[in-house]
């Protein structure tokens, strides 16, 4: 890093290492969020197809960049196995979905007179419910056809969905109390 040093009137133009300009408060590290790329030789962390974590070293090579735009590299291996489980329920609550519900359509989701259901928590009753929308749809929630099977839904995953609402951490500077 170039900086630029004043003493004694003088000015003088010095490259220093980003270590020692942190030390001299002219950089301050960013949180760490648990995706950031690991330096060579340090380990990393993906989700396998079974769900079970597995641990590589950084080698800056093809098979690391593809882990890393796939979304499937973790610096953190707490917030790689939280990411798993979460995206574990997701995948099961789509499954319960198409094996228990009646598929939705996208004419269902443009008729404004027909709600699709979906699962929410309330932080303030402190519960699980489900809730209605209609011609809304959001990325990654299950929706289900009627508020009985939303409510199935909730009974079969509901130790896996209070633990994703009231736990799950999904970056290692969020907040957690």
């Amino acid at each position: 890093m170039k900086v630029e040093l004043k003493a004694n009137g003088k000015t003088v133009q010095a490259e220093i290492s980003e270590e020692q300009a942190k030390i001299l408060g002219l950089v301050t590290d960013k949180p760490k969020t648990g995706y950031e790329r690991t330096k060579i030789g340090e380990t990393y962390y993906c989700v396998e197809e079974e769900g079970h974590l597995k641990y590589y070293a950084e080698g800056n090579d093809s098979a690391d960049d593809n882990f890393y735009a796939i979304g499937n590299y973790y610096s953190d291996e707490t917030i790689a196995e939280n990411n798993a489980r979460a995206d574990r329920l997701l995948r099961q609550l789509r499954q319960w979905q198409a094996l228990n519900d009646k598929p939705i359509s996208q004419s269902d989701w443009e008729d404004n007179g027909k709600s699709m259901w979906c699962i929410m928590y309330s932080y303030g009753a402190e519960e699980l419910y489900a809730n209605n929308f209609y011609y809304t749809r959001l990325p990654n929630v299950i929706y289900f056809t009627t508020q009985e099977k939303a409510k199935d839904a909730i009974e079969q995953f509901a130790d896996e969905l209070i633990w994703y609402f009231t736990e799950y951490q999904q970056r290692l500077d969020e907040v957690c109390d």
